[in-house]
């Protein structure tokens, strides 16, 4: 089920980058909803306890090289000439995807983390 949730999530990624702004806010807004969902189920069922820290620096990287005045990577996509918009909108679209899986993913093992030293001191 993860697995074609993946997929799904990257689908939508892309008719959201591509479509989003040709078709108006709210399929943008309906699109960046059921990827944030999707992410979240994702990190929530997926990410392994001890692969959440792999995933939260990976997800750092990705912050950074999104940021403006750091790698700015969106604002270089949109140059390129005829798809550069659409390619930028994929690219944060997919960045929002992975924070959200590596965020999940990060908060359930420091859940889960939480819930074994609870019970190891009785």
């Amino acid at each position: 089920m993860s697995k074609n949730l993946f997929w799904a999530a990257l689908a939508v990624a892309f008719i959201g980058g591509v479509a989003g702004d040709s078709l108006g806010g709210d399929v943008g807004a309906i699109a960046s909803f059921l990827l944030i969902g999707a992410g979240v189920y994702i990190g929530w069922t997926c990410v392994p306890e001890s692969r959440a820290k792999d995933y939260a620096i990976g997800a750092a990287a990705l912050v950074f090289l999104n940021a403006p005045g750091w790698g700015d990577a969106s604002t270089v996509l949109t140059q390129v000439t005829w798809v550069g918009g659409y390619i930028a909108a994929i690219f944060g679209a997919l960045v929002n995807l992975v924070i959200a899986i590596a965020a999940v993913g990060i908060l359930k093992s420091l859940v889960d983390g939480a819930k074994a030293n609870a019970g190891a001191g009785i």
